[in-house]
C-alpha cells in the first residue's frame, strides 16, 4: 500500500464519519457520545470509536488528523512513515498524518475552507474544556 493510498483510504472513512456526525446532530444533538468508524489505513477496519461531538470536532480541526481505536496505530506502511501519534486518549488516538500522506490528506479534507487560525483557536478551546490528552 502506497502513502498516497493510505492517505486516501483514511479519507473515505473520514467522508463517511463526517455524514454520521450530520446524521447523529440531527437526530441527537445532545448525545454525550456518537460511534464512528476507526479511521485507520486497514481499508477492511470495522471498528468502531465512541467519541463526543467535541472530541470529533477537535480531530476535524486539522486536514492532516484522523483517529483510530487503540491498537491500530499505525505509523509505518512498507518501511515508509505515513503518520504519528499526536495525541492519545483511553477510547481513541489521534493520527496527524506526515510527509506525502499529510499533503494528500490536507488536500481530500472537506473542511479545507476552515482557516489554520481558527483550527488552532477551536482545538485549543476544545482541549480547554476535555482537559489534556492522557498521554502525548
Amino acid at each position: 500500500m502506497t502513502t498516497e493510498r493510505v492517505a486516501r483510504n483514511q479519507s473515505t472513512f473520514r467522508d463517511a464519519n463526517e455524514g454520521i456526525e450530520r446524521d447523529a446532530e440531527a437526530l441527537v444533538p445532545d448525545a454525550d457520545q456518537v460511534p464512528f468508524l476507526c479511521e485507520c489505513p486497514d481499508p477492511a477496519c470495522t471498528s468502531i470509536a465512541l467519541l463526543s461531538f467535541a472530541d470529533y470536532e477537535m480531530v476535524r480541526s486539522r486536514g492532516d488528523w484522523f483517529f483510530s481505536v487503540p491498537g491500530h496505530e499505525v505509523c509505518v506502511v512498507n518501511g515508509e512513515e505515513v503518520a504519528k501519534i499526536a495525541k492519545r486518549y483511553r477510547a481513541f488516538s489521534v493520527m496527524e498524518k506526515v510527509g506525502h500522506a499529510g499533503e494528500v490528506a490536507e488536500q481530500l479534507d472537506p473542511r479545507a475552507l476552515l482557516s489554520a487560525s481558527r483550527a488552532t483557536r477551536l482545538t485549543t478551546e476544545l482541549e480547554s474544556r476535555r482537559g489534556a490528552p492522557d498521554v502525548e
